[in-house]
């Protein structure tokens, strides 16, 4: 089964609409059909609470965003469909394939994580609130160790990943 873990970085938008299971990130963009959206900042739910109609998808978020979303009343509007617990300088990309790997893809297109190749962290999700990556290279760095251990771990898992990126 293939997986699509679709970011939020500017190759997001040459994804090519193929895969069995497409996962977003944050909040996803009409632009792209999504199974369910991953969601691991805390950020992101007080742009939800101004907006319960953003994401019309199943969540998958991590425990910190359940609190927050019972502390501000909004847990109920949204199909929780899995919670997991926060690890260090892991992204809702990262999160992504973690659960497409627990649940038996053999394959994972990465879409949009562009922080793998490129010294940017440029995301669409700075459309809905403030970026606090921007500038720090300790994400960069964090982030791509973070891939390569799951790309290591996919290899001993049998588990392929295809990771796709816009051409300078």
């Amino acid at each position: 089964m293939i997986g699509i873990v679709l970011g939020n970085g500017p190759s997001k938008k040459a994804y090519d609409r193929t895969g069995d299971f497409v996962i977003g990130c944050n909040i996803p963009s009409d632009d792209f059909s999504v199974d369910a959206t991953v969601i691991c900042d805390e950020e992101i739910v007080w742009v939800l609470k101004n907006n319960l109609t953003l994401i019309q998808v199943p969540v998958i978020i991590s425990t910190k965003v359940y609190e927050k979303m019972k502390e501000l009343g909004i847990e109920e509007c949204f199909y929780i469909h899995h919670v997991f617990k926060p690890k260090d300088w892991h992204n809702a990309a990262h999160y992504a394939a973690d659960y497409l790997m627990e649940h038996g893809c053999d394959e994972i297109h990465l879409w949009g994580c562009d922080s793998i190749f490129h010294d940017s962290v440029v995301s669409s999700t700075s459309d809905y609130t403030k970026q606090t990556t921007v500038g720090d290279d300790r994400f960069l760095r964090n982030w791509r160790r973070v891939w390569d251990e799951k790309i290591k771990a996919g290899n001993i898992n049998n588990v392929h990943f295809v990771v796709f990126r816009l051409t300078k």
